[in-house]
């Protein structure tokens, strides 16, 4: 989960003869960090595009290039999922924001800073955070790329997943009460969501939540989000 982007890193595919679902990690992290989730994808049935991007070295058009590079190589005239956590769905919405040669499915974002993230907005006063960064994690501010990007396509079942249990508190002064420790939980809200949910997940692991492996075929297959009637501060 906590191995960053290697240099010798390529995309792992699983062809399972169904839907596509392209899986995209979070700034310094790898493509190991969604395989727990990839892996449960394929177990039912979706074939898996587990994508490793250089996340700290390039900026966010450049990487959301390379995605659709490795993204074109497999798509076929297969529906395209897929499944973020946390820049990884910045860099979902970019590629979102033009015409794509392949036919779009759902999104299911993990922790991402749709209202853009106050770290970086304090970073930004502070050199050596900044190029800690990098071009497209320096590029996330409250007046950033978040802020510039279109509303999601209308027709589109999208959703979003927080997390409010804050594993870093380094950052707990920044964020609002209900934050996962790099994001607050508010802050993935965007227009058009048809599920929007907070759960005691904090920001790295998010992924392996068990609530997120079990949600997440279930949406991808049919677009249904969970019922509001769940305990009292699961569900938003």
């Amino acid at each position: 989960m906590l191995t960053p982007p290697l240099p010798w890193d390529r995309p792992k595919w699983r062809e399972r003869g169904g839907e596509t679902v392209v899986l995209l990690h979070g700034l310094w992290r790898g493509w190991r960090a969604m395989e727990p989730l990839a892996r449960h994808l394929a177990s039912q049935g979706f074939s898996t595009l587990n994508v490793p991007y250089p996340s700290a070295r390039l900026p966010v058009p450049a990487l959301a290039e390379h995605v659709r590079r490795q993204v074109a190589k497999v798509a076929g005239d297969r529906p395209v999922h897929f499944v973020t956590h946390s820049l990884g769905g910045i860099l979902a919405r970019t590629l979102l924001a033009d015409p794509l040669p392949w036919q779009a499915g759902r999104l299911l974002m993990l922790a991402p800073p749709n209202q853009g993230s106050e770290i970086v907005d304090w970073a930004s006063a502070h050199p050596w955070a900044l190029r800690l960064l990098g071009p497209a994690g320096g590029a996330l501010g409250k007046n950033g790329i978040p802020s510039s990007l279109p509303p999601l396509p209308e027709a589109m079942d999208a959703a979003v997943i927080m997390g409010k249990r804050p594993g870093i508190p380094f950052f707990r002064k920044l964020l609002e009460e209900e934050n996962d420790g790099i994001v607050s939980a508010a802050g993935g809200r965007i227009a058009g969501l048809r599920g929007f949910m907070i759960l005691d997940a904090d920001h790295t692991f998010i992924p392996m939540h068990s609530e997120v492996i079990r949600i997440c075929p279930s949406f991808l297959k049919s677009g249904a989000w969970p019922d509001q009637d769940r305990p009292s501060g699961f569900l938003r």
